[in-house]
């Protein structure tokens, strides 16, 4: 694409994947890709703001194919500087599946639960749009020193560890909930007896778009 958002050219996957030819989207702008509730909020505009100011953007949501259904997918636009010019290169990956298994597991409370609890070596926090918890697993608790369960419906700075009542990490997670960008960073915790540890943090937006319902799932794991 072009900064501004002008489609040039796509390649044959592409083309395989969501049906459209170059012929069919040269000259148009990438709007044109996105459901019409995303243009109406400037999803795509507000891309291409990220792009211009940081140099590469992630995203995910729906994209349109040619024959109208949506698509969820995980987007990567890249700002490309050359001497004489530049533009913008988007890697779209195909996520409808995977999207869909998280439908599932969230209509699901026993599932999640499964889930939750079959998972023994990351922990794993689910916070709602408000930064609330809503579970939380054992590894989590073990991870953090945690000798009592976390109360659903808690805040995030209610958890008993200084790193979740750091405005950095607060920020990030609303960040996370609010526009969408995944965190993946690695963190120095320091505890008790001033022995520090690594400790890699990861998010992952579940969205139910039926009826507009998010959560945020935090996962953490000592390296």
């Amino acid at each position: 694409m072009s900064n501004d958002g002008i489609i040039q050219q796509v390649n044959e996957a592409f083309t395989t994947a969501y049906g459209y030819t170059t012929e069919d989207l040269q000259s148009k702008h990438f709007r044109c890709l996105f459901l019409e509730k995303d243009q109406v909020t400037r999803r795509p505009e507000l891309e291409l703001n990220t792009v211009g100011r940081e140099g590469a953007s992630t995203d995910e949501n729906y994209l349109v194919h040619k024959d109208g259904t949506p698509i969820w997918v995980t987007g990567e636009s890249i700002l490309v500087r050359t001497d004489d010019a530049s533009c913008i290169i988007k890697i779209v990956h195909n996520i409808h599946a995977q999207k869909q298994l998280e439908r599932y597991l969230l209509a699901s409370s026993d599932l999640l639960d499964s889930l939750f609890d079959s998972v023994r070596q990351s922990g794993l926090l689910l916070l709602d749009t408000q930064m609330k918890t809503i579970k939380a697993n054992e590894a989590f608790k073990k991870m953090f020193g945690l000798d009592e369960p976390i109360a659903e419906g808690s805040r995030v700075q209610q958890i008993g560890h200084s790193f979740w009542s750091s405005d950095e990490i607060k920020n990030e997670i609303r960040n996370a909930i609010v526009n969408g960008s995944a965190i993946n960073k690695e963190y120095t915790l320091s505890d008790s007896e001033n022995q520090s540890r690594r400790l890699h943090l990861a998010s992952k937006l579940i969205v139910t778009e039926d009826i507009g319902e998010k959560k945020l799932l935090l996962i953490t794991k000592e390296i």
